[in-house]
């Protein structure tokens, strides 16, 4: 399965949407076909809670199979997923991540949200295919404890009759799924784990797993826990609307400051914040914010991503939770949906060769000079810097000047054969580094940046 952007997200108290197949009927206390099923109260629980649906008005069709395709939505809809506040730069297809998915299927959008969210099924899997105790249990299990971050547990194991028949990839989950009581064993102490599971029996399960959630949820992994590292990349990549490839420590504990760094120093290293002169605000703990982390919070604060608390001080070190963490990623994706990198067009969109070289001739004020360039050639910050100032030193335009070696965060991105340039553009302030320090050599440069660094020459050539 590819790994795709994702936020994973679990609703509070997990009183969430669940449907079955997908359709709306009447009240589950006018379904004729419960009456035999062991459990009922659950069922009848979960539809008058929204939860479930039945077949027809009348009918929950208790025994009827629950296949792979409707195990997906079961536990999408159950767990509250969705794709809220997630940004992707190609809209996905189930296919993508489910060789055998029809992406015009019932069941596509739920393929693609459990794929988003981390569930971790198999990448083979046949949505058709019949689900069975042991499978249809291994996967809820997995998705509970992927959506409510349950830590880890060494269960107490209850050994039953037929448990040498269970597939050995799935023992662990099964065992977990009898301490969560998620699931029993049958009055002759066997777990039946070939057997084709039943809509009543995935509804009671779905109905333990959920209470189970409700109940550990405040203690155990809920959203008030601090974030881990995997989690800050996992809302990182969604924010960014790519599968970035984000370096973090996964043993490293996240703090406000770090989160809010790599949040916003992603953001500008893949190309989508603007450049805009930042107007520091006061923070009364400044001195305990990394000098590194500075520029990316005061860009988080200009930008209303973060807030300081009622005393003006930011909390840099300390833990964030999941809430926190996710909300700091919605403000942001509701800036970048509002704030979107025009498609053609204006100062925004980054400039052709030809206009390079219109810009160029201009700083050097001969419209008949030659400037050599690749008429197809993308132009970047780096080169367009690099042109400009060599086409300048070669007329002769530029000013002697002892340079000092400015640092540059993303120095390493720069090819060498352009360093120099851009070194003399810094010095002469006819460009300048974000407010982290970097320099974002392969981003395309827009009219804008590039018109401001023409009329930055002008204004010491005269």
């Amino acid at each position: 399965m590819k790994k795709p952007s994702k936020i994973i997200t679990l609703s509070a108290a997990v009183a969430l949407a669940f449907s079955l197949a997908g359709q709306d009927f009447a009240s589950a206390a006018a379904f004729k076909d419960l009456d035999s099923v062991q459990d009922k109260d659950k069922i009848i629980a979960l539809h008058d809670s929204g939860l479930i649906k039945g077949i027809t008005a009348e009918r929950f069709a208790p025994n009827k199979t629950v296949t792979q395709a409707e195990s997906v939505q079961f536990f999408v809809n159950a767990l509250g997923l969705n794709l809220d506040f997630i940004r992707f730069v190609k809209e996905p297809q189930a296919s993508d991540y489910y060789k055998q998915a029809n992406d015009s299927a019932w069941y596509a959008k739920a393929f693609i949200i459990a794929a988003v969210n981390g569930l971790d099924l198999p990448a083979d899997l046949n949505p058709n295919e019949k689900m069975t105790r042991e499978g249809f249990t291994h996967q809820l299990v997995h998705a509970i404890e992927i959506a409510g971050k349950l830590p880890l547990i060494n269960p107490i194991v209850q050994k039953f009759i037929d448990q040498d028949q269970v597939n050995p990839e799935y023992s662990g989950s099964i065992q977990r799924a009898l301490n969560y009581g998620v699931v029993g064993l049958d009055k002759n102490g066997k777990f039946q784990p070939k057997k084709e599971i039943s809509r009543a029996e995935a509804a009671i399960e779905i109905s333990n797993a959920l209470h189970y959630l409700k109940t550990h949820s405040g203690q155990q992994g809920g959203e008030s826990f601090a974030l881990t590292a995997e989690q800050a990349v996992q809302l990182i990549q969604g924010a960014a609307g790519e599968n970035l490839q984000i370096k973090i420590d996964p043993k490293a504990a996240v703090t406000r400051e770090s989160f809010t760094y790599l949040l916003v120093h992603t953001l500008q290293t893949s190309g989508q914040l603007p450049m805009f002169n930042l107007v520091p605000a006061e923070i009364k703990d400044n001195d305990q914010i990394d000098i590194l982390n500075q520029g990316s919070i005061q860009t988080a604060l200009a930008l209303r991503f973060v807030q300081l608390d009622q005393e003006g001080n930011f909390n840099p070190k300390a833990g964030i939770t999941r809430t926190d963490a996710t909300d700091i990623v919605i403000k942001a994706v509701k800036y970048l949906n509002t704030h979107p990198v025009p498609e053609q067009g204006g100062a925004s969109k980054a400039i052709t060769a030809e206009q390079a070289v219109e810009l160029i001739k201009k700083a050097a004020g001969d419209t008949k000079l030659q400037v050599k360039i690749n008429a197809e050639a993308d132009v970047t910050r780096e080169s367009f810097t690099y042109l400009l100032i060599h086409t300048l030193q070669a007329e002769d335009r530029l000013p002697m000047l002892n340079l000092v070696l400015k640092e540059i965060k993303d120095n390493d991105q720069i090819d060498i054969q352009y360093q120099g340039a851009i070194q003399t553009a810094l010095a002469l302030k006819i460009v300048e580094l974000d407010p982290e320090g970097y320099f974002h050599p392969k981003n395309g440069v827009t009219l804008a940046d590039a018109t401001a660094m023409v009329d930055h020459v002008q204004e010491f050539d005269k």
